[in-house]
């Protein structure tokens, strides 16, 4: 049994970099089984942080997915002062630091459970892998998730293991949208673990060899159109651990579609660029459109997702 250690849950109002760029955020309504929760760590640390972006299917489920658009989502909280707290000032030089993004609604058997939340079924993982560079609006930039060859299994243990995590969040959060919490509670560190310094062990009780996370640089990742500088960029994919409960969203078999792309910025801002956009934007609204483009004179770095 984990021993409860000093948590702070902080819930913070999202502001924008770019003054031609509304936040657009909801406000925020609490968790619930199915939110895409973005964590962090640091390898060797006494502190993790959540941050509940909200609901997965509705919110970031994009047209890999079947849905017409996903929406892109700017400013949707800033977790700067969450980050201070556990790993300080320093944390966007840090890379000792990891993110990843992870959600899930219900981990009953497929074969056992039809059961739907906005069109998804029990066991429809929500789980990032890392870009590997800035890249090109609505085009995923890092090695996505095939589940097919693990089996079912690996679908049972990635919903478990995510469950456990998140729960944790749930459960400790009184309401609020950011959670920092000591790894004696936490279940970061336990389902995102490490098998040499430096290197990722596999994810979710087994479930994602090579691990979900991103780690952190010394450096900035890439400049960003409407986001400014930003510490971390985690494409989103979404598992199916079935493809024939009744009017579920259709995908692929255990194999993931790529729905759109969270950036963390430098200042802390959190957002989200769909999978897809065909939107003609208004005049201040269209640095938006590159959300994961390159603006001109643009210095990003390569990062390794070790």
């Amino acid at each position: 049994m984990k021993c409860k250690l000093t948590r702070y849950a902080l819930l913070l109002a999202g502001s924008s970099l770019l003054s031609a760029i509304p936040a657009t955020a909801a406000t925020y309504t609490g968790y619930s089984p199915g939110n895409l929760i973005v964590f962090f760590q640091k390898e060797g640390g006494n502190q993790t942080v959540y941050a509940d972006l909200g609901n997965a299917a509705t919110l970031y489920r994009g047209a890999a997915a079947g849905v017409a658009d996903g929406v892109n989502s700017f400013n949707i909280v800033n977790i700067s002062a969450s980050l201070n707290t556990a790993f300080g000032s320093s944390w966007a030089s840090d890379t000792s630091i990891y993110a990843g993004l992870a959600g899930v609604w219900g981990g009953s058997a497929s074969g056992f459970n039809n059961a739907l939340q906005d069109g998804d079924p029990n066991r429809t993982l929500y789980v990032s892998s890392p870009r590997n560079s800035v890249g090109i609006a609505g085009e995923a930039d890092s090695t996505g998730w095939d589940l097919s060859t693990a089996g079912n299994n690996a679908i049972t243990s990635g919903a478990t293991g995510i469950t456990v995590q998140n729960n944790v969040f749930g459960a400790n959060s009184g309401g609020l949208q950011q959670l920092v919490v000591g790894t004696g509670l936490s279940q970061i560190d336990d389902m995102n673990p490490f098998f040499a310094p430096g290197l990722q062990d596999a994810a979710f009780q087994g479930a994602f060899a090579g691990g979900v996370q991103q780690r952190g640089t010394a450096g900035m990742f890439g400049t960003v159109a409407g986001v400014g500088t930003t510490e971390f960029a985690l494409d989103l994919y979404r598992i199916l651990g079935k493809t024939n409960a009744p009017g579920q969203v259709a995908g692929t078999n255990r194999v993931g579609s790529f729905e759109g792309t969270v950036l963390v910025g430098t200042d802390g801002n959190v957002s989200f660029s769909a999978s897809e956009i065909s939107a003609v934007p208004e005049p201040s609204g269209a640095l938006a459109l590159g959300l994961i483009g390159t603006v001109a004179g643009l210095g990003y770095r390569r990062r390794r997702s070790a």
